[in-house]
C-alpha cells in the first residue's frame, strides 16, 4: 500500500472537503481514490479499462468508519456527452438513490480528456480537479492553486 507520492498527496488534500467523488482514468494507480476512501470519502473510480490493482484496492477492507471504493469500466467521454442522470447512473453503476458527486477529478489527466472531464462535472454539479502530465498545459479554463509540495492543482469549476 504505502504513502502516494507527493503530487498524489497534494490531489487528496486539496479533495478531502468533498464527500462523493468520481476519478476519472484511473488506471493502475489507485493511490488517490485509496487515500480518499480511508478518508471516509465514496469514491467511484471509472477507466476505460478498469486495472487488477484498481480492482484490488476496492476490494481491501475498510474499518467501519472508512468511506468506499468502487471502480467502474466507463468512458468519461460518453458519460459528459450522455442523456440524461439517469444514463451518468447507469453507466456508473449506480442505483436511483445514489447521486450527488461532490468533485470529478483525475491526476495526470491528458489534454485530449480535460473537456469531457469539465463536462461531466458541470452535467453533476459538481467541482473538477485535476493535476495534469506536467509537460501539458490545461486547454480548458482553470484557476491554478499551488499546493505547498510545489504541484500545481488545476481547478476547472
Amino acid at each position: 500500500m504505502g504513502q502516494p507520492p507527493q503530487s498524489e498527496r497534494a490531489l487528496v488534500a486539496a479533495l478531502d472537503r468533498h464527500e462523493r467523488l468520481i476519478e476519472v482514468g484511473v488506471g493502475r494507480r489507485p493511490e488517490v481514490a485509496r487515500a480518499l476512501a480511508e478518508r471516509g470519502r465514496e469514491v467511484v473510480a471509472i477507466d476505460v479499462e478498469v486495472s487488477e490493482a484498481a480492482r484490488e484496492a476496492s476490494m481491501e477492507p475498510r474499518p467501519s468508519s472508512a468511506g468506499s471504493l468502487r471502480v467502474v469500466t466507463a468512458d468519461v467521454t460518453a458519460l459528459a456527452s450522455g442523456g440524461d442522470d439517469r444514463s451518468i447512473r447507469d453507466g456508473l453503476g449506480l442505483d436511483a438513490s445514489e447521486n450527488g458527486f461532490n468533485a470529478v477529478y483525475a491526476r495526470n489527466l491528458p489534454a485530449e480528456l480535460q473537456r469531457p472531464t469539465v463536462a461531466l462535472a458541470e452535467r453533476l454539479d459538481a467541482d473538477c480537479l485535476f493535476t495534469t502530465l506536467g509537460f501539458e498545459e490545461p486547454v480548458v479554463d482553470v484557476r491554478r492553486r499551488s499546493e505547498e509540495s510545489g504541484t500545481i492543482v488545476y481547478v476547472a469549476r
